[in-house]
């Protein structure tokens, strides 16, 4: 008998553990948010507790309802090992599963999810021993069924459903009317556990399904009227423009930027030469969501654009432009990975797997040099090119993005802040990791300073990271989570031009130096490449280019969060922490 309990009680446990987690994080939130404001959190919390509670008892009632027959049983035995994804997004990040994840997770390298899990290397021991149980509980109710009292299985769904009244009853009062009260309401059910999985896994569905309608409509998609400005006195003339994608690198910890570690010497020695934009944001918190925002014409509120366009790189294919897209993140065909579509537009496409293992340089970014310096060197004379470089940059494990030699950082040394000793250790990789960057953004322009032609580079970061930024009782480390907080968006972004394009192009330079203090945010990316390589096209938003002399900067910050919803923040009431209010 004991032996037939494992089932249902893992099955129980794993239905109600999620929820408990949640409705804690919800009254440490209300006791945090006491000295203000005390009846309405405390209302909160009780509303959010009910509900979760209610949705938690309800789901176990059915579930044990239907426990004895064998379809239900087996289906809810294999859908339950979603709670390993669950238990380490709730412990690791404070949330609940979300679309933004879920399409994060067949995008991460097994490299990758090695270094994650052994950043988390206690919670991965526990959910080892989670994944055990859930495979010995599935076994034993493959064949083994117990039936439970339906009456009592229904007294349970009322007292649930009572609670889930009560719920929405306060929700009503708080709400002021029932448009708000389906918003809260429909919110807190996609953060309770099963339905935030299901809710994740249909607008995944519902976004594949949307990308395959709309794959004909993309695939034979051209800018109208495409043109190379001055393009008689451009004739045979060699232009190299070169974007450089950074990756999880937080404009704070760079030097160039004032953090008073010299983790960007290089850099920092060409300063004047240098175009540097201080208040650049990006427009996600992680990279399948924010490299699409950046390289094509959508935007957080219309992301779909980039379903049925191409990018900034099939704009310079028409103009006339040979493009390269040389990436040291693997490519990925999952889900129709938006990034792999955008690198496949590119004439010519080099990913690590495509290298040999010698070429590799141990898979840190300075084998980009070496597959540049190839591409450089057969580029015919004249040519007009378009290169863009995506980095590993600083995306965790950070100790794994530079070689152990060049550990600049140790032991904490001329950190500005005082942490715990494994968070200063991840603190001083970070640096290193950033410090690497560093070199590789310089060696890409001493190669463009010695071709002497009309030549530019950008950089930028698809977005930031946390890093302990609340002080010593801080753990949070990482991106994607579900609010979102000032480090996760602000990145470095700056601009190098050669001189003989600052000679070609005065006015133009003059300009890009004169927005260099304004907000800008990655949306605006497309058309400053556009002016950056002298091109045009039809019913273009000019406006949103960094060299533009009407350049418009946006009155908020619209930003996607991991449910892919489009959130308008403050420009100046970002908070620090990722507090609950965004």
């Amino acid at each position: 008998m004991t032996r037939k309990l494992i089932g249902p009680a893992f099955a129980v446990a794993a239905l109600v553990t999620p929820n408990v987690i949640a409705i804690f994080g919800t009254a440490k939130a209300a006791r945090l948010g006491a000295q203000s404001h005390a009846s309405l959190v405390g209302l909160f919390a009780v509303q959010s507790a009910l509900l979760m509670a209610g949705l938690s008892a309800l789901v176990v009632s059915c579930a044990l309802a239907l426990y004895h027959r064998p379809v239900p049983r087996r289906l809810l035995h294999l859908f339950l090992f979603c709670i390993l994804l669950e238990l380490f997004y709730r412990f690791a990040y404070g949330g609940a599963v979300s679309p933004g994840i879920l399409l994060s997770v067949p995008e991460t390298s097994n490299r990758e999810t090695g270094e994650l899990l052994a950043g988390h290397a206690a919670l991965t021991a526990g959910l080892t021993l989670v994944a055990l149980l859930a495979v010995y509980s599935c076994m034993v109710s493959w064949r083994t069924d117990m039936r439970f009292s339906l009456k009592r299985c229904v007294t349970a769904c009322v007292i649930a459903g009572s609670a889930i009244a009560v719920s929405l009853a306060i929700g009503a009062q708080q709400a002021g009317n029932l448009r708000s009260l389906e918003s809260v309401a429909l919110k807190e059910l996609q953060a309770t556990f099963p339905f935030d999985v299901v809710n994740a896994f249909g607008e995944v569905a519902i976004g594949l399904i949307g990308t395959r309608l709309m794959a004909s409509t993309r695939a034979h998609f051209l800018f109208p009227h495409v043109s190379l400005l001055d393009a008689a006195a451009r004739v045979g003339e060699a232009e190299i423009y070169v974007i450089v994608i950074g990756e999880t690198s937080r404009r704070v910890n760079w030097s160039l930027f004032g953090y008073p570690r010299a983790t960007t010497p290089r850099l920092d020695e060409i300063r004047s030469e240098l175009t540097l934009f201080e208040h650049v944001t990006s427009n996600a918190t992680n990279t399948i969501l924010s490299v699409p925002l950046a390289l094509t014409r959508a935007g957080p509120a219309n992301r779909s654009v980039a379903r049925s366009e191409k990018s900034i790189i099939t704009l310079l294919k028409q103009a006339g432009f040979e493009t390269f897209w040389i990436s040291n993140q693997e490519r990925s065909d999952a889900l129709s990975n938006p990034i792999s579509q955008i690198a496949l537009e590119a004439d010519h496409v080099s990913f690590p797997g495509d290298m040999r293992p010698a070429e590799r340089n141990g898979g840190f970014d300075s084998n980009l040099l070496t597959r540049l310096d190839d591409q450089l060197a057969r580029l015919p004379k004249g040519v007009k090119a378009a290169i863009f470089l995506h980095m590993e940059g600083s995306h965790f494990g950070y100790k794994e993005r530079y070689p152990a030699s060049f550990a600049r950082f140790r032991g904490g040394q001329g950190a500005p802040r005082t942490l715990p000793e494994r968070q200063m250790r991840l603190l001083d990789e970070y640096d290193n990791s950033v410090s690497f960057t560093d070199i590789v953004t310089r060696a890409v322009i001493d190669r463009l300073t010695v071709c002497g032609c009309k030549a530019g580079l950008l950089y930028f970061s698809d977005h930031g990271e946390r890093l302990f930024d609340n002080g010593l009782t801080d753990n949070d480390f990482g991106h994607g989570f579900p609010t979102i907080s000032r480090q996760e968006i602000e990145i470095p972004f700056i601009a190098w031009l050669s001189s003989a394009y600052r000679h070609a192009n005065p006015a133009l330079v003059q300009r890009l130096q004169a927005n260099a203090n304004s907000i800008a945010q990655l949306h605006n990316l497309f058309e400053t490449i556009t002016d950056l390589a002298g091109v045009d096209y039809a019913a273009r938003s000019a406006e949103l280019s960094l060299f533009s002399a009407q350049f418009r900067p946006p009155r908020g910050l619209e930003v996607l969060n991991t449910d892919e919803e489009s959130v308008s923040l403050a420009i100046d009431d970002l908070p620090a922490d990722g507090g609950r209010g965004l």
